[in-house]
């Protein structure tokens, strides 16, 4: 299996075409394909921030020369990192001033993430306001090295030791600082790196105030799974150094979590919002067997 690295996996967002791309003006509402690769991190499963990552490049590729501000994506089915993918844009409308695609994600002839991507010519301030208004952060220097498999990429948590831990509790937020090696030229390469974070610690988030309970359950005694997540970007999506993920889980309950969460540079400017909703459920209950089900079943 290939290590993952931060090298092979901005390639892995860089989707590439399966035939010549048209103008969309031109090409109405026939989708264009794109195919891909995935990359488990020694797991049999792609992340679905890795799915929304690589949608936003191949939306961004079916309507060039525009810039890709929000996405909403579905995961309903397990997609596998050694088999390819195929990435089906269909645009909805190329305006003068801002365009909207559909996204298909299929492998193997099924449906494994549905997404909605939004994108426009960025215009002049009118108003502007872009910066972190809550407690300041302690920074990267305070904050504690966590092991998360990527090489090319350095993770630190504030006032959190070991994240999976079900014995370290405190509020249901969590704020992780994240160092590049490497941050792509391209302006869409460099929002599908920021969307590729959103999902890997929503739900650890969702579950910090909850005694006994933590990711190092999850795939064991638990249930869990993102199943959709939501992501705007704030011009410029520019940065050096370290950058910001705040989580903040505003509901946990009935078998699901919402976590909602911004992406800021070291002093503060906002680059991206994102929210999550996950599954979190126990095994050998009702919600559980129903959990077990394919993805697709359940939805």
């Amino acid at each position: 299996m290939t290590e993952s690295s931060l090298d092979r996996m901005i390639a892995i967002f860089d989707v590439e075409p399966a035939e010549p791309i048209e103008p969309a003006e031109s090409a109405g509402e026939r989708a264009v394909r794109f195919l891909g690769d995935g990359d488990g991190g020694g797991r049999r499963v792609v992340d679905g921030s890795q799915l929304l990552a690589q949608c936003l490049v191949a939306a961004g590729k079916a309507l060039p020369g525009r810039t890709v501000r929000s996405a909403h994506a579905m995961f309903v089915s397990a997609a596998d990192p050694e088999r390819p993918l195929e990435f089906a844009v269909t645009p909805v409308r190329a305006g003068r001033l801002f365009a909207s695609a559909t996204v298909a994600v299929r492998q193997g002839g099924r449906t494994r993430a549905a997404a909605s991507v939004l994108l426009d010519h960025p215009q002049p301030d009118v108003i502007r306001h872009d910066r972190w208004t809550g407690p300041p952060a302690a920074g990267p220097g305070a904050a504690h090295p966590v092991r998360m498999p990527l090489r090319g990429r350095e993770v630190r948590l504030e006032d959190v030791r070991d994240h999976n831990s079900p014995d370290e509790v405190g509020p249901p937020t969590l704020d992780a600082w994240l160092r590049y090696e490497t941050v792509p030229e391209r302006d869409d390469l460099r929002r599908a790196l920021l969307a590729h974070f959103t999902g890997h610690l929503s739900v650890s988030a969702a579950m910090r105030p909850h005694p006994g309970v933590g990711t190092s359950q999850a795939h064991r005694t638990l249930s869990t799974a993102p199943l959709a997540i939501a992501v705007s970007f704030h011009d410029p999506v520019e940065w050096g150094g370290w950058i910001r993920y705040h989580h903040e889980s505003a509901y946990a309950g009935a078998g699901m979590a919402h976590v909602r969460g911004q992406v800021l540079t070291e002093d503060g400017r906002l680059l991206a919002s994102f929210t999550q909703d996950a599954m979190i459920r126990a095994f050998g209950d009702a919600g559980a067997r129903a959990a077990a089900l394919p993805a697709e079943a359940r939805l």
